[in-house]
């Protein structure tokens, strides 16, 4: 993918004066139809899309569907798409659940959880960059150590241009937003689950504990190879 340093370091400048609706309302007049997003429905997704909706909703969405999503994630996808009109596009590995067992062994998850999230998720989400020129990210400098240094835009450490309009806001900015406005959340988030991801890999937390730490619990990885990031240390976090 080719970009422009010097465009990137001018959008940065002038993103970070912009409020979340003109970020977007700039970024598709610079990318166009090359723009696009991706969500899990978490709840920094659900405000991102909110603001979406009320500015450019015909951005398409991507919701990369692993096959181990909670059935609150799914049904929660489903009214957001159906009462906030998105352009809203599920996608999947091409991979059968046999061919994966075949390639990956029984509860890869468990075996080989970096393989794992590398078809279900890196492999689908690697599509849809070839396709397009920049990508729309909810995540945010607060949800985890990986992720303290990114900013509003930049090329992260596969060489994609990525916007994260949400990036300096806190979690309780976040959530004060959501129940302002009355938006809908994954009521997983009620029991302790602050990051949703894979049945299989995802814990409540203790009251109080970090973001990130019901994914992945037990293991030494806090992120599943859809973000990357181009500082030493976050790369030593991802090995």
């Amino acid at each position: 993918m080719k970009y422009d340093l010097k465009k990137i370091a001018e959008l940065k400048r002038d993103f970070k004066k912009k409020s979340v609706p003109k970020i977007l309302l700039r970024a598709k007049g610079e990318f166009g139809d090359g723009l696009a997003m991706t969500t899990a429905f978490g709840y920094s997704g659900i405000v991102l899309m909110s603001f979406v909706k009320d500015t450019i909703p015909e951005l398409p969405i991507y919701f990369i569907d692993t096959r181990f999503h909670f059935e609150e994630t799914l049904k929660l996808a489903a009214k957001i798409k159906k009462e906030w009109k998105l352009n809203i596009i599920n996608i999947s590995t091409h991979y059968s659940e046999e061919e994966l067992e075949k390639i990956l062994g029984k509860e890869a998850y468990r075996t080989n959880s970096d393989l794992c999230c590398h078809y279900r998720k890196v492999e689908p989400l690697l599509r849809i960059l070839k396709t397009k020129t920049a990508w729309l990210s909810s995540i945010r400098k607060d949800q985890s150590r990986t992720r303290a240094g990114i900013e509003v835009i930049e090329i992260d450490g596969r060489g994609t241009v990525k916007i994260n309009p949400l990036y300096n806001w806190t979690k309780d900015q976040t959530w004060m937003y959501i129940r302002k406005y009355d938006l809908p959340y994954n009521p997983l988030h009620d029991q302790y689950y602050p990051s949703i991801g894979c049945k299989p890999c995802t814990a409540p937390i203790d009251k109080g504990g970090d973001e990130r730490d019901g994914r992945w619990k037990g293991m030494q990885k806090l992120e599943c190879g859809i973000h990357l990031y181009d500082d030493d240390e976050n790369k030593r976090e991802q090995k």
